[in-house]
């Protein structure tokens, strides 16, 4: 009877799911390799695996030596808790995310401004206290008396740039 109430607790795991989990297991070794070096010294690493990390960016033959490594990899991280390293990860995806929504909103400024002139500079200004008006509409009227489309491309950088500027501030 002890037995079978053994048996019954015990999971069963298909040899498909333990594939599934090996290979996401590589994903995560194949996403911290691909990391700059500033973001992989954030990431909660032992030595073993950092050491396997940084062997896996200097693999020049990207076919089998660096998919062995990669398997490999993802056998030491499969004898860690993975939780600090995905929690890492994310909150770089995080950053990553506001760095593009902020970049967004600053291209929808620009648009706003280069269509509407005055008045979009002026809503920008309620919403974001700190940019410039003069320098804005002096950018906006260079934008608007450029001879050339190349002329008016460069203005509109220089708006979005001062935009971007201001929301970063």
């Amino acid at each position: 009877m002890e037995n079978e109430a053994e048996f019954d607790e015990i999971e069963y795991v298909s040899k498909s799911q333990l594939k599934r989990e090996s290979h996401a297991l590589q994903d995560l070794g194949k996403r911290l390799a691909a990391l700059p070096a500033e973001q992989l010294a954030r990431v909660p690493l032992d030595d073993q695996l950092a050491e396997a990390i940084a062997l896996a960016k200097r693999i020049h033959n990207k076919r089998s030596a660096l998919k062995r490594h990669y398997q490999f990899i993802g056998k030491l991280l499969r004898a860690r808790d993975t939780n600090p390293i995905v929690a890492a990860l994310a909150e770089f995806d995080q950053a990553s995310q506001q760095s593009i929504q902020l970049h967004h909103r600053a291209e929808r400024w620009r648009d706003r401004i280069i269509e509407q002139g005055n008045d979009a500079i002026e809503a920008l200004l309620e919403e974001i206290e700190n940019a410039d008006r003069q320098k804005l509409r002096q950018l906006w009227r260079n934008h608007s008396n450029a001879p050339t489309d190349a002329r008016r491309s460069q203005h509109a950088r220089l708006i979005y740039k001062e935009i971007k500027q201001a929301l970063d501030a």
